[in-house]
């Protein structure tokens, strides 16, 4: 079907013209007063067409019927809690509900319809070259970008006041450094396929770049990104050492591991640890004014030195709040909400952000998986998560039963990017509720899971 080879490259393009949708977005929403951003819209049409995909391979792919199928379903679920819901919550904000519900559906869209895509043009196009290709190009884009507005004073603040870091052109801090951290790996596989001595060397400039910029974003998730990657790199080269390929391996170890030292010799000076500190410190400020507001006890137990020392320590609540940034307390309260809903909202879900008032307007948990499971339901986060189970488990099973792909550098950097994504999505959000985020995880998963094992084979 060479005739159609266009709807591949439309749709696997789209990745790389990511960063410039959200500068779009960033100029929208900083001079424009308007509700739906560029973004939004762009992002719901090329879900639309993602689903017309899938109709259109319907008849050549079980993979496009199962898919609709399980879209139908999900989407009536969807209705389903949308009309239940506006029934049980007052008020009920109709608009902000089928926002979200736009931005949880977009991760099963994108990811069906890549696998579907990925398994049809396999056979006839290098699918992981033309997506190695379109991620590269986001992520330079994205480094570019944020590297020449910092030279030239352009960038924009990640926080607001206190804590420092940089975000470029880019609105969202937090979408953006997870971007970047599943990025990351998968801008460093351009240097493990290509540098075979130092000559090559220059192959390592787009990660490095994109790794400034992920540590200049201010953010935890930006330094551990970069650190997690270099160190699985590392260690799969180091592991190759004791293979016959040693000698094509040996440029790339050396690099990473100087990066590594780099990286941890900077790490005091850079932006994160720095706010790490100040949340630290605005966090004993806090228990010290608290101590002041109870002088009573002053009076009646004068601690000594030691003892003084050991209650400025951080205690179990404070380190909680330290990784969380106090995301625990939203938590804890859409759990005593859901632990107070009946049967019926348990396992339809609570929709968008709970129950909310006209004097506490919705508030998100930012941890993905806690935000869809209240949101959905047992119900409806069983019908979400599904195909990620299934992709998920399937990997699994391939590399039980294919154990030597631990030392295969594009194995190990996509499953980087995936558990990178994974554990952002769990502790900070702003992956599968951000369509901007979603499709780079969507991206690496479907290559996993269509191409890299059957590529092994061919």
């Amino acid at each position: 079907m060479k005739n159609t080879y266009w709807l591949f490259f439309l749709f696997v393009g789209f990745i790389s013209i990511q960063p410039i949708i959200d500068m779009l977005t960033t100029y929208m929403v900083l001079n424009m007063d308007s509700g739906l951003s560029i973004g939004v819209v762009i992002r719901f049409l090329y879900m639309i067409f993602a689903g017309v995909l899938l109709l259109v391979f319907a008849k050549q792919s079980k993979w496009a019927r199962y898919s609709i199928i399980y879209l139908i379903v999900f989407a009536l679920f969807l209705g389903l809690n949308i009309y239940l819901n506006h029934q049980w919550k007052d008020p009920y904000y109709i608009g902000q509900e089928i926002k979200f519900f736009n931005k949880v559906v977009y991760m099963n869209v994108t990811l069906l319809g890549m696998i579907v895509m990925f398994s049809h043009y396999r056979s006839s196009l290098d699918v992981k070259r033309i997506l190695s290709k379109n991620l590269l190009t986001a992520s330079l884009i994205i480094s570019i970008v944020f590297i020449g507005t910092m030279l030239t004073g352009t960038a924009l603040e990640s926080y607001q006041y206190n804590k420092i870091g940089f975000k470029g052109w880019f609105y969202a801090a937090n979408e953006l450094g997870a971007t970047i951290a599943i990025l990351l790996p998968l801008t460093l596989l351009l240097a493990l396929d290509k540098v075979r001595s130092f000559s090559k060397a220059y192959y390592w400039i787009p990660f490095i770049l994109l790794a400034v910029s992920s540590i200049m974003l201010g953010t935890k998730v930006g330094l551990g990104a970069v650190i997690l990657s270099l160190v699985v790199a590392a260690v799969v080269l180091f592991a190759k050492l004791f293979t016959n390929k040693r000698s094509l391996i040996k440029a790339n170890l050396v690099i990473s591991i100087l990066l590594l030292i780099v990286t941890g010799a900077t790490t005091p000076i850079s932006p994160a640890y720095k706010n790490t500190y100040t949340h630290i410190d605005m966090l004993e400020a806090k228990k010290e004014k608290t101590k002041q507001e109870k002088p009573e006890k002053k009076e009646k137990e004068k601690p000594s030195k030691k003892k003084k020392k050991k209650e400025s320590n951080l205690d179990d609540k404070d380190i909680q709040n330290l990784i969380l940034s106090s995301r625990e307390q939203f938590l804890a309260h859409h759990k005593e909400e859901y632990a107070k809903a009946p049967i019926a909202r348990k396992m339809i879900g609570m929709g968008f952000s709970g129950d909310y008032t006209k004097q506490l307007p919705p508030k998100m948990i930012e941890m993905d998986f806690y935000d869809l499971f209240f949101s959905l339901g047992i119900i409806g986060f069983s019908l979400w998560v599904l195909p990620l189970l299934v992709v998920g488990l399937t990997v699994l099973v391939r590399l039980f039963k294919n154990p030597s792909q631990l030392l295969n550098e594009s194995f190990m950097m996509y499953s980087t990017a995936i558990v990178l994504a994974l554990g952002i999505a769990f502790v900070a959000g702003h992956v599968f509720t951000a369509p901007a985020v979603t499709i780079y995880f969507a991206a690496a998963a479907a290559y996993l899971f269509v191409i890299h094992f059957k590529q092994r084979q061919a």
